[in-house]
């Protein structure tokens, strides 16, 4: 008898069907608040990436307990608590739970959040998000402030399983700049550097966790840039208060103001030029600390959506496998993003096969999709590696990226915070 059979026959179980159903439909409280788990729960026999930088354990354990992780280690070198809930991971992967740093809830399907049944909403965030291994997700353009804030303390109350949501809140553009693709909506205009500052702190004491603005808009005749100076007012008050900057660079005259302008994340490549960065811009991004959000699947699925030639080989996407290949060469830092909720294809493992198409492996997408944005946003001490104190944001796969890029999106359970929001 093995040492993994042996654990298994001497510690207290739960089978797997009845556990999974045990964590999705909890003991619950008042007014259907979902009350957190107490005790134990052990993931055993499973291959563990505990951080994108170290040897994976091969046949390890995780002990979660109360919503944190409490142990990690070879199997055989930790003892399974007797009260332990066991989850049998043998020939699985675990890895710490996913970032998807280009989100939105714009679509109709989560308008009236506040009073939507909860498993209503259980099962678009598990269509969307959770399904995927989603633990955190950064909202980068909503027209509803309100309604997302609505959205997040639903889910931050337990009434709703879906992950941590960080916003940017509502996006500005350059005047005359509102982007002809969201036409007849239209987002504010801001023309000057005062005007700037007073809308940052605005939207910040709304709620918002960030600042996302159009350094270059498309509004359907031309695209706009927006001036450096109202930039770097944006990027000032945004910094004084800890908060990041997006944008939206759409070309390279977009990436460069973004670059003179102090902004943290680019929200996509900049490919409608159809060229690269150009040495001098690469450097100045690189050595400035800016990321880049490729969203690479996001060219071809417009492409698609115009019925125009989409394969790789097409000068767009081509342009925007380039530029992140070049940025990576360089040093650049990249957060992993899909642009969902405006896209409407959720899937995002086609965003596996472009990023490793530019050059990125398993371990370097792994790591823009945990460790880069918990850093970046400031919770790497709770989030993004798997090490005891840290939450357990946990993603389970039955098949190994390293063998196939594609098994990023073969989630088996999404856990958060050590509740199970998704168990397929």
């Amino acid at each position: 008898m093995t040492l993994k059979a042996l654990y298994m026959e001497h510690t207290p179980k739960i089978p797997c069907f009845l556990m999974v159903l045990l964590l999705l439909f909890p003991l619950f409280g008042v007014k259907g608040q979902v009350l957190a788990p107490t005790g134990t729960m052990a993931l055993i026999g499973a291959k563990i990436y505990t951080d994108p930088f170290g040897e994976p354990l091969p046949d390890g354990v995780v002990l979660i307990r109360q919503g944190k992780i409490w142990k990690v280690g070879a199997l055989g070198k930790i003892k399974i608590p007797e009260d332990a809930e066991v989850l049998d991971c043998t020939d699985l992967v675990v890895m710490a739970g996913f970032w998807n740093s280009h989100v939105h809830f714009m679509e109709p399907i989560w308008q009236g959040a506040e009073s939507l049944p909860a498993q209503r909403l259980n099962l678009q965030m598990q269509a969307m998000l959770t399904r995927y291994g989603f633990t955190h997700v950064f909202d980068l353009a909503t027209l509803d402030l309100g309604n997302l804030l609505a959205l997040r303390k639903r889910i931050e109350n337990g009434e709703v399983k879906g992950p941590t949501l960080l916003t940017a809140g509502i996006p500005f553009t350059p005047l005359d700049g509102s982007p002809f693709y969201i036409a007849p909506l239209e987002l504010p205009e801001i023309g000057s550097p005062q005007q700037a500052g007073q809308y940052v702190n605005g939207q910040l004491d709304a709620g918002g966790d960030a600042i996302k603005l159009w350094s270059a808009s498309p509004n359907g005749k031309r695209v706009v840039p927006m001036p450096v100076e109202v930039i770097k007012a944006a990027t000032t008050a945004a910094h004084k208060r800890n908060s990041p900057v997006f944008a939206h660079p759409t070309n390279l005259i977009g990436a460069r103001a973004a670059s003179q302008g102090g902004v943290d994340i680019l929200t996509h490549v900049a490919a409608d030029d159809l060229t690269d960065w150009g040495t001098e811009l690469l450097g100045t991004m690189v050595a400035s600390g800016m990321a880049v959000i490729p969203t690479l699947k996001l060219h071809e699925w417009e492409l698609e959506r115009a019925g125009l030639p989409s394969g790789e080989d097409s000068p767009l996407l081509k342009t925007a496998i380039q530029q992140l290949r070049s940025f990576v060469q360089a040093g650049g830092e990249v957060l992993f993003g899909t642009d969902v909720g405006y896209m409407a294809d959720y899937s995002p493992q086609r965003e596996y096969i472009l990023m490793h198409r530019a050059g990125m492996d398993h371990l370097q997408i792994l790591a823009s999709m945990t460790t880069a944005p918990a850093k970046r946003f400031g919770r790497e001490k709770r989030t993004g590696r798997i090490a005891p104190g840290l939450d357990a944001d946990l993603v389970v796969l039955s098949a190994d990226p390293a063998m196939d890029i594609k098994n990023f999106s073969q989630v088996k359970y999404t856990i958060h915070k050590g509740k199970l929001i998704y168990a397929r």
